[in-house]
């Protein structure tokens, strides 16, 4: 169940590097001031994160994940490094996460089976206040468009026929499923088919 309050917004997405290269431009475009955030794997404070220029460099210093301050240009936290490529933070401290995860190939008994990643954020209105609500709320919407700019419908099938829409897919990934078969996933055991767009939707929770 979702916290009382909380404005919640996802989207799976399929993806291969050279789509989140794209998706990544597009939000930096819709999205200036902001940098990306490298996540690594372990105990907090084992490495050092940094406030990257685009999602290709932070994905490439961290891994799988990596995180969009809101506010645009808001102030990283005081461990973090910035980048001096990166354009000069605001004195404004973050309210809002962005998280994109990679998607990734696994191997198991069907096969080499394709895991969607995401584009997720979350914040708590009460917290914030409306005039930040608002203003996360408007570049929430900015995020979410340059997504949808940069990658495809993904309206999918369960083995029993169910239509599931409202995911997307990158334009290398697609070429990828289409051509190979590849069965695709949302994680655990359940398996789907990529069928023909009839969707653009994505996911909301109250925002």
């Amino acid at each position: 169940m979702t916290p009382h309050g909380s404005r919640t917004k996802t989207t799976d997405v399929w993806s291969l590097p050279e789509d989140e290269q794209l998706i990544g431009r597009r939000i930096s475009e819709a999205l200036p001031l902001s940098g990306w955030l490298c996540s690594h794997p372990g105990p907090k404070g084992l490495h050092q994160v940094h406030v990257h220029r685009s999602l290709e460099e932070a994905l490439s210093c961290g891994g799988r994940q990596a995180f969009l301050l809101l506010p645009e240009g808001a102030q990283a936290p005081e461990d973090v490094l910035v980048n001096a490529a990166v354009a000069p933070r605001s004195n404004i401290g973050h309210s809002a996460v962005v998280q994109f995860l990679c998607s990734r190939r696994i191997q198991d008994r069907d096969g080499e089976v394709f895991e969607a990643g995401r584009l997720a954020v979350r914040w708590f209105e009460q917290e914030v206040g409306p005039e930040r609500h608002q203003l996360l709320t408007e570049e929430t919407s900015l995020a979410w468009k340059a997504l949808r700019a940069a990658t495809r419908p993904a309206s999918v099938e369960s083995a029993q026929g169910q239509r599931i829409s409202g995911r997307r897919i990158g334009l290398a990934a697609h070429d990828l499923v289409t051509s190979s078969g590849m069965l695709l996933t949302r994680g655990g055991t359940e398996r789907l088919h990529l069928a023909a767009a009839t969707s653009t939707g994505q996911v909301w929770d109250r925002l």
